[in-house]
């Protein structure tokens, strides 16, 4: 993890910015985001991460919930400091987990001054997150995408998308490259496929708490005039919804090359600090799309899952997201 005087600049960072928020945004009536879970795994950047998720939960007036997973398939493993042995028995794994969790709940208050509940589990690590999610009935899952360096990296990347993929509530993944400054200009990119109205609204959620710009990238997949008239209705209703709950907000369209590709460079031209996206319907922001900007995106992901009961704003022939 990252050394003292790394964290402390880092906590005075999210104490100021959690200050400013406070005073300027406009958070609306419904509140949805009232539990927060942050799974875990000690390698460098994790308090990095529970602190942005400590700032994130302090200014929604959110729980916080840390867990670790200890995964035991034949051999226990465990992803700790290397000063750390991996092969003491369970038991002792455990105590040495929470013992580390004790000492990241106390960054937490140190740092923006929230609590938080430590948790330790054994078995699969993302069976466990979403048992967990469920069983506590949290609204918002924040996690690393990537650990130290090689296996780790992989392994931490490959359990955040799988949480990705079997949670029904958004998860907010963070790679290396995280802003310590907020949310201040938000990603939404739309193609031609159906989409959910959770992914505007916490969109929404996010602009508000954080004063935030959004920006509707429309990536349309044809030329036909009659369809892209549909698509363009589809992206008004987007823009009224931004409108009604006083959101700056800009559009731009691209309809050429590949659409992730498109999205993450439109992100960097930008100065996007996160991207919004849908996962649980056929398309192609999503699947491989997903899974490439999640482990490859330099800023944070916000996932929101698409369900057939998302589908409540509709023009003919389109879902709204």
């Amino acid at each position: 993890m990252k050394n003292v005087k790394e964290l402390e600049m880092v906590a005075d960072d999210m104490k100021m910015n959690a200050a400013k928020t406070t005073e300027s945004h406009r958070v609306s009536g419904e509140q949805n985001i009232k539990k927060i879970l942050v799974p875990v795994d000690f390698s460098d950047g994790s308090a990095y991460i529970c602190l942005k998720a400590g700032a994130i939960a302090k200014l929604f007036k959110s729980e916080l919930y840390l867990i670790h997973v200890v995964e035991n398939k034949g051999t226990h493993f465990i992803v700790v400091p290397e000063s750390k042995d991996s092969s003491l028995p369970v038991n002792e794994i455990e105590m040495a987990a929470e013992d580390l969790l004790s000492e990241l709940r106390q960054t937490i208050r140190n740092g923006v001054e929230i609590d938080s509940n430590t948790f330790v589990s054994e078995g699969s690590i993302e069976e466990e997150i979403i048992n967990f999610s469920k069983e506590n009935a949290i609204d918002l899952i924040i996690m690393g995408t990537h650990g130290t360096s090689g296996y780790k990296e992989l392994f931490m990347g490959s359990n955040a998308q799988r949480v990705v993929t079997l949670s029904d509530i958004p998860v907010l993944t963070i790679g290396k490259g995280m802003s310590s400054s907020g949310f201040k200009s938000i990603l939404m990119p739309f193609d031609d496929a159906m989409h959910s109205r959770e992914k505007v609204t916490i969109a929404a959620q996010f602009a508000e708490l954080f004063d935030s710009e959004v920006h509707i990238l429309e990536l349309p997949e044809t030329n036909d005039e009659s369809e892209l008239k549909q698509f363009r209705i589809k992206m008004e209703t987007v823009e009224q919804l931004l409108m009604e709950k006083k959101i700056k907000f800009r559009t731009k369209i691209i309809s050429e090359g590949n659409t992730a590709q498109a999205a993450l460079d439109y992100a960097e031209k930008q100065g996007c600090d996160l991207i919004v996206i849908n996962t649980g319907h056929e398309s192609k922001l999503t699947g491989f799309f997903a899974q490439h900007i999640i482990n490859h995106s330099k800023i944070p992901v916000l996932s929101v899952k698409t369900t057939k009961d998302s589908y409540t704003i509709s023009t003919p022939g389109y879902g709204i997201s």
